[in-house]
């Protein structure tokens, strides 16, 4: 028997050992089409070669095509034969949720095959919802209550009310989740975007680096952090502002003040819009680069396609929210000033200080790069560990490597960098050997 030919929305599987890859076809034609059907027990030519279907294969093919595609997609299972005994699967599907994910990756059909999805078509996609990424914020994350850090969310709730915007104060994990939206009715497990936002369990992957060098070609620090949207904001600020140089400066008579060569406040301003408005289905985790001579900030989906940040800035256009739930929360918990205003406080904190800025959309996603300023002789101001290092030398000579990482509190390592660094700069040189010699101030 000979069922025809395989096209856009009808697929062939000689059995169920090619279980995944008819999955993954089932999501690439719902992405295409929204409905069509997938054979098992059929050949390329379309010919039924049979396959034995057993007492729970149904069972088991139904369980695999629920739990390996996302968003839900109606699908019905059937086993048909054909007029000399053989035994084959038909699975017809449809779905108007487009983009739909096969074990978390994005197809699309081309003629009778599955390609991966592009970025761009896949952010298109997604803006043809009418609730951009609310769909995957509202699903179910599989984490119970047990996953959620109480004490983070008690603190950000005390925040938002002493922000004065929340009514009510912390009692306890279920109430307070469901006040913010972020769990199941039916499984009472958090949402994706209660995940994110408050679990325990570390859900989002941030790369941080620092290069020697304007390009990748070496690096002197490579880290992997997994937190939670509040740790992993965190941490990343934190990374960034010990790996750019501070300024002394003198505020009045002896009073010295250390300022960052680029704006904490712009700092923290797009490091928060890089995870409360990515994407966290993408295929590329958020990402930090320090180089010498710029810091970049990557998040994980496109910023809306025809717009520029100053449109939002100057208030040409209203905000374009791709998480509303999580930044539902981080605003009135306070860790978001106002809606749409973000970029209004980066480009005039960088004005001020004389920083530029650049921003582009990849393939992938956005990234956002401040420029690190040079002094007027054209050489980078000390970082915040050199000085300290630098200071102590000063101070005392005969100081030891050792000695100088216990003064300071930083490791043997980053003493030994930094007073290479100092070397090469031209600040500081070494008299005698490392055991009896000491250190000669040329700076």
């Amino acid at each position: 028997m000979n069922i025809g030919r395989e096209t856009e929305t009808i697929e062939f599987k000689k059995s169920t050992a090619e279980k995944d890859s008819g999955i993954i076809s089932i999501a690439s034609i719902l992405n295409k089409h929204d409905r069509g059907i997938l054979y098992f027990g059929v050949l390329d030519s379309g010919d039924v070669c049979g396959m034995d279907v057993g007492r729970d294969t149904l069972r088991s093919l139904s369980r695999d095509i629920a739990s390996s595609i996302r968003p839900s997609c109606w699908y019905e299972i059937n086993e048909r034969k054909t007029s000399d005994g053989l035994s084959f699967i038909e699975v017809q599907f449809s779905g108007d949720n487009s983009p739909y994910s096969a074990f978390g990756r994005y197809y699309e059909r081309f003629a009778d095959e599955d390609r991966m999805i592009s970025d761009v078509e896949l952010e298109r996609l997604f803006r043809g919802r009418e609730k951009n990424y609310s769909f995957w914020e509202n699903e179910d994350s599989g984490c119970s209550l047990d996953d959620v850090d109480e004490n983070l969310l008690s603190y950000v709730i005390k925040c938002g009310n002493e922000a004065k915007r929340l009514g009510y104060m912390y009692s306890d994990k279920s109430s307070a989740l469901s006040k913010f939206g972020l769990l199941c009715k039916c499984s009472g497990n958090l949402n994706n975007a209660g995940n994110v936002l408050f679990s325990k369990n570390k859900p989002i992957l941030v790369k941080m680096a620092t290069f020697a060098t304007d390009s990748k070609d070496t690096f002197i620090k490579l880290n992997h952090f997994y937190g939670n949207v509040f740790e992993v904001y965190e941490e990343s600020v934190s990374y960034i502002m010990g790996a750019i140089d501070w300024k002394i400066g003198f505020t009045g008579g002896l009073s010295r003040k250390e300022e960052p060569e680029i704006p904490a406040k712009a700092i923290r301003e797009i490091v928060l819009n890089a995870f409360a408005h990515g994407c966290y289905i993408g295929r590329t985790s958020f990402e930090i680069d320090v180089y010498k001579n710029r810091v970049c900030i990557y998040s994980p989906g496109l910023f809306p396609i025809g717009f520029t940040p100053e449109e939002f800035a100057s208030g040409q256009e209203q905000p374009i929210v791709h998480n509303p739930k999580i930044v539902d929360v981080l605003f009135r918990t306070a860790s978001i000033e106002a809606f749409g205003t973000g970029f209004e406080r980066t480009f005039e904190e960088c004005r001020r200080a004389g920083v530029s800025y650049g921003y582009e959309n990849t393939k992938n996603g956005f990234r956002f790069t401040f420029m690190r300023p040079l002094s007027s002789d054209g050489s980078r101001e000390m970082s915040k560990s050199q000085k300290a290092v630098y200071d102590l030398v000063r101070k005392d000579p005969y100081m030891t490597g050792d000695m100088i990482s216990e003064k300071v509190g930083k490791s043997p390592k980053t003493v030994y960098r930094a007073l290479k660094d100092l070397k090469d700069a031209g600040k500081i040189r070494r008299i005698g050997s490392d055991y009896d010699g000491h250190w000669e101030i040329l700076d």
